[in-house]
Parts: structure tokens; sequence; C-alpha cells
């Protein structure tokens, strides 16, 4: 019995070994590649004129008129946070470099026409017409100076949104936050104690220096008590630190929208949710 499961054993594994050209098990780059599309629904009828293989049956589907995409390059697109304001930033720049080409303009119209031209002398017609477009060269010119000035002259705002702004605002922001509702809990309003509960949402712009240049209730809670004891937390709590080097250098001013929460005799703050950036 033990010579023949021996016997056995080796007859099997002959009629197993088979021998094969090596070059048919070769991976050669020129063989055709087979492409295959995962497709995350499926049908239950097999597709009459299939145009790809997939891991499931789809008869129809894609939102392509001119047919499935070929091309094998990845879809290079991405969405961030802060592409917006990025764009607007960009908009103001090239809006600025236009006003001050138009200014050139002007000052270049200006001098030409200061410049005396040794010719023949014009007809008094032809200077009198020439001096109310002058005059008003000058008037644009001076209009357009102002409006320049004065936009130069507007302190640099950033308004604090969590999903764009860096993290050195952030930090100073959570800061101010602990402050405020440390500050908050401590002089809660008395006649809203067990009483009185809701929520909202205001704004509040801090200088450079820490002062509060306003705060705006965006949202009231529909209580006075309540809106008016939050703006009576935010003057309690000023003046906040200054700016740090890192916000000093481009920021003037600080804008901070949280919704504020009286519950349970205690206040509470988190981000408000409809803020946007904005730093021209």
């Amino acid at each position: 019995m033990t010579a023949f499961a021996v016997s056995l054993g080796l007859h099997a594994t002959v009629l197993a070994i088979r021998f094969v050209d090596p070059e048919f098990l070769r991976v050669r780059s020129t063989d055709p590649p087979l492409e295959i599309i995962l497709v995350n629904a499926r049908s239950e009828v097999r597709p009459p004129n299939p145009e790809a293989l997939a891991q499931a049956n789809l008869d129809g589907g894609g939102a392509n008129d001119a047919g499935r995409r070929t091309s094998p390059l990845p879809n290079t697109f991405q969405m961030r946070d802060g592409d917006t304001l990025e764009s607007a930033r960009r908009t103001v720049q090239q809006l600025e470099e236009e006003q001050k080409k138009l200014l050139a303009q002007l000052d270049r119209s200006d001098l030409a026409q200061s410049t005396p031209v040794k010719e023949s002398k014009p007809a008094a017609g032809d200077a009198g017409s020439a001096e109310p477009v002058k005059r008003q060269l000058a008037r644009m010119q001076a209009e357009i100076a102002k409006q320049i000035s004065d936009y130069q002259k507007r302190p640099r705002r950033h308004h604090f949104m969590p999903s764009t702004s860096e993290y050195r605002f952030a930090r100073y922001v959570e800061d101010w936050r602990a402050r405020v509702e440390k500050i908050g809990n401590e002089h809660y309003p008395d006649e809203a104690r067990g009483k009185i509960y809701g929520t909202l949402r205001m704004t509040v712009a801090i200088r450079k220096d820490g002062t509060v240049a306003e705060a705006t209730i965006e949202e009231s809670s529909g209580a006075p008590v309540l809106d008016r004891a939050a703006r009576r937390i935010v003057k309690l709590a000023a003046p906040y630190p200054p700016f740090p080097p890192e916000i000093a250098r481009d920021t003037d001013i600080l804008e901070i929208t949280r919704t504020w929460i009286f519950t349970n005799d205690q206040l509470a703050t988190k981000s408000g949710a409809s803020t946007q950036p904005a730093k021209p």
C-alpha cells in the first residue's frame, strides 16, 4: 500500500508538469491594454451595442453629448477654499492698474495740450472749443485722483472665516473667543438668568491696537436683553490684545462674526456660517 501511494503521487506530479515556451508567458509592451470602466450603477438588461467594458451591465448613462471621454489625462481642475477670494483680489488689482493707466493717459494728454506748437494761429472758433475739452479732462483727472486717494486711505480689512482664513488669524480669533466667553459668563445678564434663552449673530470689528471699531448685530435673538448683553460683553472684554506683527503688517481691521448662544445661564459662541472673507 505504501509503494502504491508513492507511485500514485509520482505519476500525478509528472502529469501536472507541462513544458511551455517562456515567450508565451512574457508580457510585451506591444500587447493591447484591456480597458475596464468602473460604473456606479447597473441595469438588468445587457446593452445591445456596448461601447466599453465594465464590472456591471449599464444600458445608457453619462452626460456627454459627444460620447465617452477618451483622454488619458486626469482632471486637473481642483476646487479649493479661497478661490473666490483670490479671484476678487485679482479683480481689484486689475481695476487699480486700469485706473492708474487712465490717469497717466490723462496726464499725457494734458501735457500735450499745454505744450505750445509753432504753427499758424488757430481760428478763434477752434480755440474756444478746445478750452471746454481741456477743462473736462482736468476735471476727470481730479476726480480719478481723488477716488484713488480715498480708496488707498481705506483701512485694510479681513473678515475672518475658518474655512479660508490663515492660521495667523485663527490663533488670534481663538484667543479672542476664550476671552469673550470668560467675560460673558462672569457678567451673564441677571435679568435673563433662568428666564430668557436665545441665539444671535454679531460681527465685531477690532482695530490693530485692540480697540473695538464697531459691534453689529447681524441677526437678532428676538430678545432685546440678550442683544444688549452681547454688546455690553464686547465692551467689557475690550481692549483686546494688539495684532501680532504677522497680522498687523497687512490688516488694519479684523472682523469676527460668530453666533452667540445664551442658554442654561451660560454663554458660548461658535463660528458664523454665513460670513465671507473680504480683504481689499
